[in-house]
């Protein structure tokens, strides 16, 4: 039997292709739109449109309001779609490898700042997330839900310990998955509001820094909605919101390992008795 050729394989997917391209062009049509609210800018992108009507064309939200459009878009093209979202990224992050570069002096001069952020950024999530989550019911679920902001690197290491069907692997899964589907919306809309209201008190490289940890998308959203509030040194809030998040990708599975999981796990045991008040809650390990 012939080996199928590049558009037989395809065929299948046409739908998908047409559906990725009317959202790219109605994205782009829409283009950057600014409105102010109160004494912040806020600024709203193609990628924010793109993931917005990505959502309501998909077989679980616009099949269930119009059942015939169910058909649209189906669920085995959104499995096949989720995987391009790394591939999609990668000229970006090409292009911003490039603006990185004539920074390197500048990121030497502020490294301290750059690596103790992302320490920080980790703490913050287990000194809030994990209270918050235990008043909320959850019980070890929020151990991995808490001890990183939950990308790639807190996957990997929390199925090495736990697994990802472990009631830790569930807390992981959930805001990973969280971030993947809302992460760009609200970075999008907190990086305007951080850069036209926190630009005041705090330096916009600062800032530019607390749009690094995350995924690419989310980092891109920020520091893209960012970039137009300080269009002055864009460039610059660009490379520096690369460089921290670079850093945090490479310091995650040690620091998590060594760190953040050990500490959220002692914190759990700590808060359970004072946080969990039914009997039911106090039966959970």
């Amino acid at each position: 039997m012939a080996e199928k050729s590049i558009l037989e394989k395809l065929r299948p997917y046409i739908k998908l292709h047409i559906a990725i391209i009317i959202i790219i062009v109605i994205s782009e049509i829409i283009g950057v739109l600014k409105f102010k609210v109160w004494i912040a800018m806020i600024t709203l992108f193609p990628m924010l449109y793109a993931v917005v009507l990505g959502l309501i064309i998909s077989p679980k939200i616009l099949g269930k309001v119009i059942e015939p459009l169910k058909k649209l878009v189906s669920e085995e093209e959104v499995k096949i779609a989720s995987p391009f979202i790394i591939g999609s990224l990668s000229p970006l992050a090409a292009k911003y490898g490039v603006l990185v570069g004539p920074h390197v002096p500048m990121m030497i001069k502020y490294g301290i700042p750059l690596v103790a952020q992302n320490f920080a950024a980790t703490i913050g999530t287990i000194l809030i997330g994990l209270p918050v989550g235990l008043l909320l019911g959850l019980r070890r679920e929020a151990v991995g839900a808490s001890f990183d902001i939950c990308r790639e690197p807190a996957l990997a290491v929390i199925s090495e310990r736990y697994g990802l069907d472990s009631p830790e692997g569930l807390g992981t899964l959930g805001v990973y998955i969280c971030g993947t589907v809302y992460g760009t919306i609200w970075w999008a809309f907190v990086g305007s509001t951080l850069g036209s209201v926190l630009g005041r008190v705090f330096h916009p490289l600062a800032l530019a820094m607390a749009c690094g940890p995350g995924s690419a998308s989310m980092m891109t959203a920020c520091s893209a909605a960012m970039s137009l509030v300080f269009t002055e040194i864009k460039d610059t809030i660009l490379a520096f919101a690369v460089a921290s998040n670079l850093i945090s990708g490479v310091i995650a599975v040690y620091y998590d390992s060594l760190v953040t999981l050990p500490l959220a796990d002692k914190l759990y045991y700590v808060l359970k008795p004072v946080l969990v008040r039914s009997e039911e809650g106090k039966g959970v390990k």
